[in-house]
């Protein structure tokens, strides 16, 4: 039996969840390039996620056993082409601690929601020097297509590996 204390629950994320989603996302403050989420509007991003959530594109916590939020999964349109807005999704994943298994188990969850809507391909995005998000997206069955380039341009972004995962029916 797994104690309290080490269960984890993935439940959709609401409106009362924007702070600690907020906080996991401090974890990851070296993408921002030094600026104040203030700034980048994050917190207005991530309220909309929230709140405009529909059955196919949808937003995910994962609580702890003390029911705090340890990272969170987002499913969002890869495009605005209302062509193919449903068939194509874009996932992301912010984890407040490093950790193959809750990040597999994310991961692992937008996949199989996937596979219950229209979607067909799900794309994710990392940093090629995030080596725990590279193994865990190729572990649960995503296919590296590309790379995209460094921007020194304001804001700098670092190189990403783009990954993309055929969602099977």
């Amino acid at each position: 039996m797994v104690p309290p204390g080490n269960r984890l629950l993935i439940r959709q994320g609401g409106a009362a969840d924007l702070g600690a989603v907020l906080r996991v996302c401090e974890m990851h403050a070296e993408y921002w390039d030094g600026r104040l989420r203030s700034e980048i509007g994050l917190s207005a991003f991530f309220e909309r996620a929230l709140n405009e959530q529909d059955e196919v594109f949808q937003f995910w916590v994962a609580e702890n056993g003390q029911g705090s939020v340890v990272g969170w999964e987002m499913l969002s349109a890869f495009t605005g082409d209302p062509a193919s807005r449903r068939l194509t999704g874009e996932t992301t994943t912010a984890l407040g601690r490093p950790s193959a298994s809750l990040g597999r188990t994310l991961a692992t969850h937008a996949v199989r929601h996937a596979a219950r809507t229209p979607l067909q391909y799900l794309f994710a995005r990392v940093p090629t020097r995030d080596f725990l998000m590279v193994s865990v997206l190729e572990s649960v069955g995503y296919h590296e297509v590309g790379v995209i380039p460094p921007s020194s341009k304001s804001p700098a972004r670092p190189e990403q590996l783009e990954f993309v995962y055929v969602v099977e029916g």
